[in-house]
This record gives C-alpha cells, sequence and structure tokens, in this order.
C-alpha cells in the first residue's frame, strides 16, 4: 500500500513538474516574446550544449557559459565558429574571482561549485579544477549588453549566487526572463525556494513553474510545501 501511495505521489507530481526539469527546455523557449531588438540569451551553465542545441533554431544572440574544461572543449566543437553563439569559458556568480569546480568525471553535467554529496545516487565527486567566475553585471558592462530576454541557469546549486552577481541588471530592469532548476543541489547549497521567491519579489517578478505536459503554472504565494528537493525548473518574469 504505501509503494502504491508513493508512486501516486510521484506521478501526480510530475504533472506539476516536480522532478520534471528534463522536459523544460522547449517549454521555456516558446515563452520567449518576439521584440524588435535581436533577442540575447544567456545560457549559463551549457555544459555540452544540450540546451544551447535547442535556442539556435531561434533568431538570437547567445551567450553560453560554462566552466569545466572538458565540457568546453566539447562545446567548442560542436558551437564554435557561429556568428550568433558567444562561448565563455567561465563560471558565473556573485562575484569576480575563481573557485573551485568539482566534479564525478571530466565534463559531467553533474559538476557543481559545491562539493556535493551524492554517493546515495552512485557518484562521487572526487575531481576537481579551479575555474574562472565571472559575474553577469560586469560581463554585460564590458560586453555592451544592454538587456537580456532569457537568462537560463543550470548551474548545479550555484543559482542564487549567479543572480545576485546580476543585480545591477535587475535594477535596471534589463532581464525580461529567468529559468532556473530547483532541486537536490540545492541541499548541497543550502538554498531554499524561499529565498528565490524574496530574490524575485524584490524586482517586481513573479515565479511559475513549468508542468510535466510543457505549461506554465503561476505560483501567486510561498509555502512551505513547496519546498520540494526533486529537480523541477521554474520561470521569472
Amino acid at each position: 500500500m504505501q509503494w502504491l501511495l508513493g508512486q501516486t505521489v510521484k506521478l501526480a507530481q510530475y504533472g506539476q513538474g516536480i522532478g520534471a526539469a528534463a522536459r523544460s527546455d522547449k517549454a521555456v523557449l516558446r515563452k520567449l516574446k518576439r521584440s524588435q531588438t535581436p533577442t540575447v540569451i544567456f545560457d549559463v551553465g551549457a555544459n555540452r550544449g544540450q540546451f544551447l542545441r535547442l535556442a539556435i533554431a531561434k533568431p538570437a544572440i547567445i551567450h553560453a557559459f560554462e566552466p569545466s574544461s572538458a565540457a568546453f572543449r566539447e562545446l567548442a566543437q560542436r558551437f564554435g565558429g557561429r556568428g550568433n553563439v558567444l562561448l565563455n569559458n567561465v563560471a558565473l556568480g556573485a562575484e569576480q574571482g575563481e573557485e573551485t569546480l568539482y566534479f564525478d568525471v571530466p565534463g559531467s553535467e553533474l559538476s557543481s561549485l559545491y562539493p556535493r554529496r551524492i554517493e546515495h545516487h552512485g557518484h562521487r565527486m572526487n575531481e576537481s579544477e579551479r575555474v574562472l567566475v565571472d559575474t553577469v553585471d560586469h560581463y554585460c558592462a564590458t560586453r555592451a549588453v544592454d538587456h537580456i530576454d532569457l537568462l537560463k541557469l543550470d548551474v548545479e546549486g550555484h543559482e542564487l549566487a549567479v543572480l545576485r552577481g546580476a543585480s545591477r541588471m535587475f535594477e535596471g530592469k534589463k532581464i525580461a526572463m529567468v529559468s532556473f532548476e530547483f532541486g537536490g543541489c540545492d541541499i548541497d547549497s543550502r538554498s531554499y525556494l524561499r529565498d528565490f521567491f524574496e530574490f524575485f519579489f524584490g524586482y517586481g517578478m513573479r515565479l511559475s513553474r513549468v508542468t510535466g505536459f510543457g505549461t506554465l503554472h503561476p505560483i501567486a504565494r510561498y509555502g512551505e510545501a513547496l519546498e520540494q528537493f526533486r529537480t523541477t525548473t521554474f520561470v521569472a518574469s
């Protein structure tokens, strides 16, 4: 009986989008609004180009950021030389500098700036490398980027740090939409969904959850029941 109840809960949550993040990229890209100016996408945590492969179908300028040296080599092989794609072998965060990137295997999708404890999933983050870190604000100032239509974040628990490094862009209403994953990584970074609610509320933005059916479900107010640590994609706009 408990097994059946557990499976029923998982199925219902999947329909809500809880644990369904792998299917959210197309839904997020469909929400991009057309404008007179070039659409600008920041793919932060590009890895080997899983999201970028979909985004290049859009008439957009895409700035991709990937700190892993192994993943970046593959990213450059696949997408280097495209006029509308700018590849950056750096992480983004709250401050400029250097940090340690931890991973189980080179180029791993699980690579994180936190030494994640995920042995229960069969992964040990025993390898590491030092990586450069920039901020959204500094990057935009030096590259003359005056707006971002979509700031896509997949940085394994480091999302809040990236957002804090974009404070000037948010204050100037220069970022139209943000998509980010929330899940087990946030246990390691000690982040809560409430932190995201408070951050975006401060800039007049509201959250929606991408459902398992590819739609956006607005979340009117925060509640503790939203703190589900199964990977889920949220959109702020």
